[in-house]
């Protein structure tokens, strides 16, 4: 009876601490990944700027505050963003 309440403590550890240590270890390997190509964080900061270029030109501006983009400039950013990466936003 004993060794029975033992392994059930040991149980509930390891149902518990093996997704959180496999979700760290793969955070973990994410981010190495992610700073070892500093280009990853610079396409990733255009494409955002292109996605709310368009966002901003289908929805329109706030209301009392100047438009952010100006015509035309959605697709400059997209062909500044072909040529510079070789590749599609």
């Amino acid at each position: 009876m004993n060794d029975v309440a033992t392994k059930k403590p040991k149980l509930v550890r390891w149902i518990i601490g093996l997704p959180v240590g496999l979700f760290a270890v793969l955070m973990l390997i994410s981010q190495i990944f992610f700073s070892l190509s500093p280009d990853k964080e610079a396409q990733w900061i255009d494409r955002e700027t292109i996605r709310m270029c368009w966002k901003e030109r289908e929805k329109g501006p706030k209301e009392n505050t100047p438009p952010q983009f100006i015509d035309g400039q959605c697709e400059k950013l997209e062909f500044e963003f072909k040529t510079r990466w070789d590749r599609n936003p």
